[in-house]
Formats: C-alpha cells, structure tokens, sequence
C-alpha cells in the first residue's frame, strides 16, 4: 500500500512541475508556432515521397560530436562520403565531409547554431529535418525566424516517447522515438529512411570529450557536475535501447553498427570495419 501511495506522490509531483513548466512556456510556444506558419513559406518543404528519394545510397554514416572523429582518417573521410550522412547537435562545427541531412531537435544556442548550418559549406545542400509541433520552441522559431538559408530543403517530424523506451516508431506520421537521447530519434529516421547499413560515429559516450575543442577543454555551455572524464548522461540506457532496436532491424535485414571500437555502444552493437577510399 505505501509503495502504491509513493508511486501516486511521485506521479502527482510530476504533472505539477510539468503543468507549471507550461503555464510558464506556453506565450512563448505560442509566438514561436505563429513565426513558424509565417517562415515556413521561405524553404522548399519536403512532402515524405520527396524525402525518401533524396537517398542515394545503401549506407549512412550518423555524425556526433566525440573527439574519436578526430582520429578518422582523410581517406577514412573520403570512403565515408560515398555513403550517405546524417549530423545532429553540434557536428555543424566540422570540416569533415558533406552533410546530406541534419536532424534539428534540441539547441542550446539557436542563433549560433544557425549560423554555423547557413556558413558552413558543407551544409550547401543539406535536407534539414526539423521538429515540429507546440513543443518544438527551437525549431519553430529556426524556421520561423528564417534562420536557414532561403529556400532551403526542409523536412517536419514529431518527436514521441521522450524519456522511456518504445520500439522505433514504422512511420513518419507516428513521429520519431526520442527515447533517452537525440541519438536516438536519429537513428529512427533513418531506419524509416530505408538504409541498410547505418553506423554510428562520434558518439562515444566514454567521456565529455569533443572533437571542436582541446582534449582537457570542457563545454562553456556543459551541464552543471559533468567533468571531462564524465560519462554521457543516460548512456546505459541509450545502449541498452539501441541493443533492443538493433535486434528488431537485424530481423528485417538493417544493420546498426558503430565506427569507434572504444564507444560504450560496443556493448551493444558490432563495429563497423574502418574503411579506406
């Protein structure tokens, strides 16, 4: 009976904070949906049939932003852009190779952010997938605030499940899983995106290492008690999650691999062998 009433306490607290969360957000979700239907006129919007046939290859290579990229070689880089690619978070900062899609759901700093997917050269042609809907503050006002390049390719999708597990959603109208972390909802979109192969890179998970700055330099924007050596939050169950996925996309012929062989996702996942042009 007590863990029963804890359970209801619990659950309670929760949709308090969360209805006073909203109370406090709504006016400004609300100014970012009416600048998003203003905005939206300014980019190409993608219908799903016109997505799909933007892929051009059997594999795709996700991009995080672990310091692990660093030790991929040129001609490593050079094999990699035959294939397709996906970025997300803060790989814009890159000189890499070419990013054919870049997944936009949470921002820390939307104008730098911005900048970075309108100056970097290697977002030219770039297919942005952006959230939408009331809680999608950041991606209403990038589109809203005309933030990307005019007429720039766009494509909307609704985030679900955020903060549990649920299997990879089987289409775009059910949204994409956000699960534990944006990672996640990537690698939903590209299951739903039809590739064969997809790997992972850059997501190392190990530490709060990233490829932009000096090995012993942390984040100015990093969460209050992450260290250097932290691991990622919610790594366990991120691998946990993508083990499950990667059991479902086996038993249909899709392989989830990871490129880093000292990426915490090697629980989980086989290694992608390094490739060379």
């Amino acid at each position: 009976m007590k863990r029963v009433a804890s359970r209801v306490a619990r659950r309670l607290g929760g949709t308090i904070r969360n209805a006073g969360w909203w109370l406090a957000a709504a006016p400004a979700c609300a100014a970012a949906v009416v600048r998003n239907a203003v905005g939206r006129r300014h980019y190409r919007e993608l219908s799903e049939a016109r997505l799909r046939a933007t892929r051009t290859s059997d594999t795709v290579f996700i991009f995080g932003s672990g310091s692990s990229l660093n030790e991929i070689t040129p001609s490593e880089w050079n094999a990699i852009a035959a294939a397709n690619t996906i970025s997300f978070r803060d790989f814009p900062r890159q000189s890499f190779v070419r990013a054919d899609y870049h997944l936009t759901g949470e921002v820390d700093d939307l104008d730098e952010y911005a900048a970075r997917l309108r100056e970097n050269p290697r977002y030219a042609e770039t297919v942005f997938v952006v959230q939408a809907g009331w809680k999608a503050y950041m991606g209403n006002n990038l589109i809203g605030r005309r933030l990307l390049r005019d007429r720039a390719s766009v494509f909307r999708y609704r985030r679900v499940a955020r903060g549990r597990y649920a299997p990879p959603s089987r289409s775009f109208e059910e949204g994409l899983v956000h699960g534990f972390g944006s990672l996640i909802g990537v690698v939903n979109f590209a299951y739903l995106m039809g590739w064969q192969d997809i790997v992972i890179a850059g997501v190392d998970l190990y530490d709060k290492r990233y490829f932009w700055l000096p090995p012993d330099t942390a984040r100015t924007y990093e969460k209050a008690g992450m260290k250097i050596d932290s691991q990622f939050i919610n790594s366990a169950r991120i691998v946990g999650m993508l083990g499950q996925w990667r059991q479902i996309f086996a038993s249909e012929g899709v392989r989830l691999t990871v490129y880093n062989s000292r990426s915490l996702l090697t629980a989980a996942l086989p290694v992608y062998p390094p490739v060379s042009a």
